[in-house]
């Protein structure tokens, strides 16, 4: 069975966190996500999930432009999507790079690759 996830599951949620992650990540805040459901059958809670709303910061470069100049602006790009996304009340801003310069650069910044493998479902 599916249903939605509510605050009278958070005890269970927390019992069924630390037997089996302990330490290995932070309990995930499912009341703030979009849509958070249980997955459960007559013996109780098997799986929560939910889909997080999470900020995302999505650049289109002219790449003709002197190298400088992108990277003055990368640097631009960065503060302000970090201020919008903390003003949105967000503890992360996330960015995909198919660019292994760039990933070098934005990790010299303080980006870091994410726990876990990243991957995508096209939908």
């Amino acid at each position: 069975m599916i249903r939605p996830f509510t605050p009278d599951d958070v005890p269970e949620l927390e019992r069924i966190h630390t037997a089996h992650f302990g330490d290995e990540f932070p309990l995930p805040d499912f009341m703030s996500y979009l849509c958070a459901y249980i997955i459960e059958d007559e013996k109780g809670i098997i799986t929560v999930g939910g889909v997080r709303d999470i900020a995302e910061c999505v650049t289109v470069t002219d790449k003709s432009r002197d190298p400088r100049d992108r990277i003055k602006a990368l640097y631009r790009i960065l503060n302000v999507s970090s201020y919008v996304a903390q003003r949105h009340g967000y503890d992360q801003l996330y960015v995909w790079s198919q660019n292994p310069h760039w990933a070098r650069r934005l990790k010299r910044n303080g980006f870091r690759p994410p726990d876990g493998q990243s991957l995508i479902l096209d939908l």
